[in-house]
């Protein structure tokens, strides 16, 4: 077996199937997009039983995107914001598809090569703390809907999996160094090589920046400073067996603010977070028609998060008090391990399946969330399976589900799915599809219990209570549900040069998780209890284009239009409606030039409609459009190669992406970044 070949089923920790199960190598359908992770089956993009997006390698490099989020702005039905504020939270990167989300994005499953990255304490995925380099991701698929028959539960509005390239495609070494304003100084290192069988990645990166800017001009105090090992060992046991071992170490500081406005407190710290996971594959190929796989992963994320606040000279209701500390402690740390089976047999001509289960542990322990020291443990027991059934030649029916049940909960779970594939040519097909999907609460959702609170006093004498809110469930919570019905499009132009893919949809939703205000008996304020009391209705239309006008010229187009309908009542205060948490219209066009052999270009624009993250304190935030501009002078010195590139984003003015900042303080804002690349990539 060549070494061109040798790693197929290493690309992804799904099974890969035959080609010759979808398509004829004489057919020109058989240069289609490969799918891997919309059913566990490879598939091509027009055979898939949910809506999927591809962010190619090309798209990848040409954007000059420093995070992965960045990229994700490309996807229908995507946004992207930057939660900085000057309320305490920590500083973070959030991706939401369809609204219906606050700072944690709880409600979109995150996967690197089929391990979650959902974070099972607090939810939603640490963008900014991942050990994963851009430089070593192969692609990105995104399922734009829900995927729980797949993926199971948190696989709820949709799921995105990057897929890292295999590591007998990263010989040699490689070092980029990036600089610019906002203190941008990043640098990588990649090193890779191969003994017979073996083939191993190790790569070395460090990302800084000083964060996001105040409107005000004044210093925002969330700068970043990361630093990530990552590596990747794969070995050909022999024709049949494949072994893959990866595992990555990631430390990042960054700078959060607290502020008690009312007091005048407002000290500065910095959250310690350290990261870290190891994954294991073993994949036996007994024939081609037969295909067991065997995977455990571990993560760890581990938060220091520590300061204390010294009010020297504190008036409270205009009464002067005595000084006082108030101890800060944000810490956390959480584990999971997860111990997976997938068996695929393709049954005859017409028929494959795949089917397999999961067991996982996850461990947690958050004092002041938790309002206990004790470490918590929650097991979760998954079986799955899919079936693709070629009926006839133009008809596909595919039918998925999962049953899930969680030890803190109730009854399991059952997540099916089922979907109709019509081609009316291999260029054309429409597909029909229903599937059901759930939420389960995360940990600091299901056992929160935590609250901060001092006794003034005044020479000794008692004058008031101030106290920050507590959360934590009034009852036992349910699941959240969602109920998904969509119509698809996917169609090939033009010799093969232009995609469009279009779908119509309706997701119902159920027993949404938010909090409600109740009055402190003994207190004079407010708490938050968490309550499953909420439903709303999604209904839009989503498209992509991705047309390769010649050879030196590519665009891609997306283009989203929804509503959102609920029976929660507007709210004051702390949070907004669920109506007004995703755009009604967002879109971006993004195009690649290969302008010579030497130089080569790219433009992204980026359209935001007016909405609000459900954690706003103010009115929805003004709709926005932003434009990126990247250009590239390519190097060649005998084998080995490079490129020198100047980034430009936000170079059609300040905007802001997220709006939770104080009624009355400034605007956090997104204004003109600008860095330049250096990349040398030699034997």
């Amino acid at each position: 077996m060549t070494n061109a070949c040798r790693y197929t089923l290493f690309s992804t920790s799904l099974v890969l199937l035959p080609a010759s199960v979808s398509a004829n190598q004489d057919d020109p359908f058989f240069e289609m997009p490969v799918v891997l992770s919309a059913s566990r089956l490879e598939q091509p993009a027009s055979e898939t039983p949910v809506a999927i997006s591809i962010i190619d390698r090309q798209i990848i490099d040409a954007s000059g995107a420093r995070t992965i989020p960045e990229v994700l702005r490309l996807v229908p039905g995507m946004v992207v914001g930057n939660s900085v504020n000057e309320f305490g939270d920590e500083p973070k990167i959030v991706v939401a598809y369809h609204g219906h989300t606050d700072q944690f994005s709880k409600q979109m499953q995150v996967l690197i090569d089929g391990r979650s990255i959902y974070e099972p304490m607090l939810g939603g995925v640490a963008w900014n703390m991942l050990p994963i380099n851009m430089e070593d991701i192969e692609r990105i698929e995104v399922s734009r809907g829900p995927n729980a028959a797949s993926y199971g539960s948190n696989s709820f509005l949709a799921v995105i999996n990057i897929i890292t390239r295999q590591a007998i495609e990263d010989q040699g070494k490689l070092v980029k160094i990036v600089a610019g304003n906002h203190d941008i100084i990043d640098a990588t290192y990649r090193f890779g090589k191969s003994f017979g069988d073996l083939d191993y990645r190790f790569t070395l990166s460090t990302q800084n920046d000083n964060g996001q800017d105040r409107a005000d001009g004044i210093e925002n105090h969330d700068d970043l400073g990361a630093k990530a090992l990552d590596y990747r060992i794969d070995y050909q046991i022999d024709s049949h067996k494949q072994l893959t071992y990866q595992g990555g170490y990631g430390m990042a500081d960054i700078q959060t603010d607290r502020n008690y406005t009312s007091l005048g407190i407002k000290p500065i710290r910095e959250s310690n977070n350290e990261t870290f996971y190891q994954f294991i594959k073993y994949e036996n190929n007994f024939s081609n028609d037969n295909t067991l796989v065997l995977q455990y992963y571990y993560n760890l994320l581990d938060k220091n998060d520590k300061s204390n606040s010294r009010i020297i000279d504190p008036v409270v209701f205009g009464i002067p008090a005595d000084p006082f500390t108030i101890p800060l402690d944000f810490s956390l740390k959480s584990q999971r391990h997860n111990l997976e089976a997938t068996h695929y047999m393709q049954l005859n001509d017409e028929i494959r399946f795949i089917w397999g289960g999961a067991l996982q542990q996850d461990i947690g322990q958050a004092p002041y969330y938790l309002g206990t020291n004790d470490v918590m443990r929650r097991e979760t027991y998954r079986i799955f399976s899919n079936t693709e059934w070629h009926a006839t030649k133009n008809d596909i029916i595919n039918f998925g589900i999962a049953v899930e049940k969680t030890s803190s909960m109730g009854a399991a779970n059952k997540s099916p799915r089922l979907a109709y594939i019509h081609k009316f040519t291999p260029q054309h097909s429409f597909r029909f599809s229903i599937s059901k999907a759930v939420r389960s609460p995360f940990i600091i959702e299901e056992y929160g219990d935590f609250s901060l609170s001092h006794t003034l006093t005044n020479n000794g004498t008692p004058i008031g209570t101030i106290f920050d809110q507590q959360v934590g469930p009034a009852e036992k919570l349910d699941n959240e549900e969602i109920l998904s019905r969509d119509v698809g499009y996917y169609g090939r132009y033009l010799n093969d040069d232009l995609l469009f893919n279009a779908r119509i949809f309706r997701d119902t939703l159920s027993h949404l998780i938010r909090e409600q205000k109740r009055l402190i008996a003994d207190l004079d304020g407010e708490t938050h209890v968490l309550i499953n009391d909420n439903s709303t209705t999604i209904k839009g239309i989503e498209a992509e284009v991705d047309y390769y006008i010649d050879p030196s010229l590519r665009i891609t187009m997306s283009a989203s239009h929804l509503t959102i309908d609920s029976n929660d009542p507007i709210t004051s205060g702390n949070s907004r409606n669920f109506t007004e948490s995703a755009p009604n219209n967002s879109g971006s066009i993004f195009a690649i030039k290969q302008f010579n052999s030497k130089y080569s270009g790219s433009l992204g624009y980026y359209y935001v409609g007016q909405f609000s993250w459900i954690d706003a304190r103010n009115d929805a935030s003004n709709d926005y459009r932003t434009m990126d501009i990247r250009l590239s002078r390519h190097l060649r010195m005998n084998n080995d190669k490079g490129s020198i590139s100047l980034t430009l984003k936000n170079i059609t003015g300040d905007y802001s992406n997220y709006d939770k900042y104080p009624e009355a303080g400034p605007r956090i804002v997104q204004n003109l970044t600008a860095y330049l690349e250096l990349r040398l990539q030699y034997r």
